[in-house]
């Protein structure tokens, strides 16, 4: 059973997508099962904190080109504003500009709309509002439904049209869902993030919680692999999990929320693409290496490698099974002074790293390295910290001997110091590729072995 509507919502903060990027995407879209994009960019000025305004010819005829080149890949686009920071929803004049402002985006082609009211205070911010309505949420369906009513005669033709609510996740039916459930066009669907606005995990229960109060099966806005706000650093590179299945009982689809880069987003879109088309018979690992493999030909183990020190998101919150087993069995054997079986354990890692970040720099395709460009050298940062750390312990059974020289000393008194340097530069990098996972390790390695040169050399 596949879900209605399977698509992505071009919905983060950060610079939106170029229409070249957009047009890449859809054709992705429509080769992977897609049937929709959502036009939402927060920082898109015309789309939030200008929304009266509207946009200029050279935009509706570039608009009008994504509409037909989406459409002829199966791709039914959604136009979304979002008012929701200065809207005056008692307003005829407001209804009317706004209704304005979509129609002429229905002169571009498009068919269906959104109103997004995302983000933004749950106080009704202008007097009339508040002697007009008894809550933001009736205020929001008066609005709404007086928009869609007027654009359904308009248009005649009008496909779709959904809202994304300011109470757009949780764990408990509020008062305001349910009066805009209660309130709202029956035929207008309510988008929703589950338990929180990034989700862990998203349950039969979840959206079955959300469709009650909504009195209608709600659509999903998963915000996944999105990497704004407190984000930003990280590259969610990891497969699509943790969504029950049984969710298509409750939900009309899924839309997916992207990454500020759309190439590096392609992994979790190809996964997700499958749950969406076969929720039942989806294999979370399987499916991501799929992903990896059409994203990476050529270097699809070195680019697994990479993605592993990139898996940290708010769907996995952990690293790697692979990652944490091998970080926490050196920890035990540091305690242990199992210097040789540390030495060994950190060469193979290193040596991996090193392989696979030069692999990844000469295989991957031009475009996918200048978005990925950061995590990559973070990633080789790692591996050259890790390197040198294994030189200081190939120093150990020197230093420990009696006929230990000056010069060997002095070596390793400078390897101490490279480690440092390269522990620096880590922490002025602005990405979290691996996050802790070695640091403690190779910290508490050079403390110990700057303590001992200390003693001897003095």
């Amino acid at each position: 059973m596949a879900f209605q509507i399977r698509g992505v919502v071009e919905g983060f903060y950060g610079k939106p997508w170029t229409m070249d990027i957009r047009r890449e995407v859809i054709q992705y879209l429509g080769d992977h099962g897609f049937n929709t994009y959502i036009y939402a960019p927060k920082d898109d000025e015309l789309h939030r904190k200008r929304w009266r305004e509207q946009y200029d010819e050279n935009f509706f005829k570039e608009f009008s080109i994504l509409v037909q080149e989406a459409e002829s890949r199966g791709i039914s686009i959604v136009f979304a504003v979002s008012p929701g920071l200065n809207i005056a929803y008692s307003s005829n004049s407001d209804v009317n500009t706004m209704v304005e402002k979509l129609m002429r985006l229905a002169d571009a082609g498009v068919r269906s709309f959104g109103l997004f009211y995302d983000d933004i205070p749950e106080t009704l911010i202008y007097e009339k509002d508040r002697n007009t309505f008894s809550s933001l949420s009736s205020a929001q369906a008066y609005f709404t439904n007086s928009v869609f009513k007027s654009i359904n005669e308009k248009l005649k033709t009008l496909s779709r049209f959904m809202i994304c609510p300011t109470q757009y996740c949780g764990r408990e039916a509020t008062e305001y869902m349910k009066t805009l459930g209660r309130e709202l066009d029956r035929s207008i669907s309510i988008l929703w993030t589950g338990p929180d606005v990034c989700s862990n995990v998203l349950s039969a229960d979840n959206a079955e919680l959300a469709e009650n109060a909504f009195q209608r099966k709600i659509l999903l806005w998963d915000n996944y692999p999105v990497n704004d706000a407190s984000m930003v650093p990280e590259l969610h590179v990891g497969p699509y999990e943790g969504r029950d299945p049984n969710i298509v009982n409750h939900a009309e689809g899924i839309v997916l929320n992207p990454m500020i880069q759309p190439l590096a987003s392609k992994i979790a879109i190809f996964s997700a693409s499958e749950f969406l088309l076969d929720p039942y018979h989806y294999d979370s690992d399987s499916s991501w290496r799929r992903a990896i493999s059409e994203i990476a030909p050529g270097c699809e183990e070195e680019m697994i490698h990479f993605c592993e020190y990139n898996l940290r998101s708010p769907i996995h919150t952990t690293h790697s099974e692979r990652l944490t087993g091998l970080t926490s069995n050196l920890s035990k054997l540091l305690s242990k002074n199992r210097w040789p079986e540390v030495y060994e354990i950190l060469l193979g890692e290193a040596t991996k790293i090193s392989e696979s970040e030069k692999a990844l720099n000469e295989r991957l395709p031009a475009d996918l390295i200048r978005e990925i460009e950061p995590w990559i050298f973070e990633f080789s940062l790692w591996g050259d910290a890790l390197t040198k750390t294994t030189g200081i312990l190939a120093m150990r059974n020197l230093m420990f001997s009696s006929s230990v020289s000056y010069e060997e000393l002095s070596e390793t008194t400078k390897l101490c110091r490279e480690i440092e340097i390269s522990l620096c530069k880590l922490v002025k990098t602005e990405t979290l590729t691996g996050g802790i996972l070695f640091r403690e390790i190779v910290q508490e390695i050079l403390v110990r072995t700057k303590g001992y040169l200390k003693l001897i050399i003095s």
